[in-house]
């Protein structure tokens, strides 16, 4: 039997804000906040809502099961970094990097879901974020739209000129 041939689009063709976005600066953001969910999670929790965060656990601290909650989104984190770095470094096929984009897509929703007890306006009122807020918020904002556009081949060459640029090679 025949190998069979898959449509492959390369990384090379894949517009450099995507490349750079997707590989290198949302997985980098995204280990910091698994380094304050891991190492830093009072800091972490504070910064989430300060007004639930009781002054006596600031001295003696966390509950046992919020460190253990807080270690475990930082861990979640490590591994959204992980995964996103290494299967985008890993293949050229846009259908991987589709439906990977796909899944952090509906990650970004349910991460911006989870933020709804704070209140609608912690969605937009910017000038009461914090470090972690623009995390929260701006920074999946924009994670939700790149991933969108890529989705809607944004910023992609029309299909025609990829297959001239294809019969140029060959």
């Amino acid at each position: 039997m025949a190998p069979s041939t898959t449509s492959t689009t390369t990384t090379s063709t894949i517009p450099l804000l995507y490349s750079l976005f997707f590989l290198w600066i949302e997985p980098f953001a995204t280990l910091v906040g698994a380094f304050f969910a891991w190492v830093q999670p009072t800091t972490y929790l504070t910064l989430t809502h300060a007004a639930s965060v009781p002054p006596e656990q600031l001295v003696q601290g966390l509950p046992l099961a919020t460190l253990v909650a807080l270690q475990q989104l930082g861990n979640l984190y490590l591994a959204f970094a992980l995964i996103e770095a290494s299967v985008l470094r890993t293949t050229s096929d846009l259908k991987v990097w589709r439906t990977l984009l796909i899944c952090l897509l509906i990650a970004d929703f349910g991460h911006l879901l989870s933020c709804y007890p704070l209140g609608l306006d912690s969605y937009y009122d910017v000038q009461q974020w914090n470090a972690i807020a623009y995390g929260n918020y701006l920074f999946v904002y924009f994670g939700a739209s790149f991933r969108i556009s890529f989705l809607l081949n944004l910023g992609f060459p029309p299909a025609g000129q990829k297959k001239k640029a294809k019969q140029r090679r060959e």
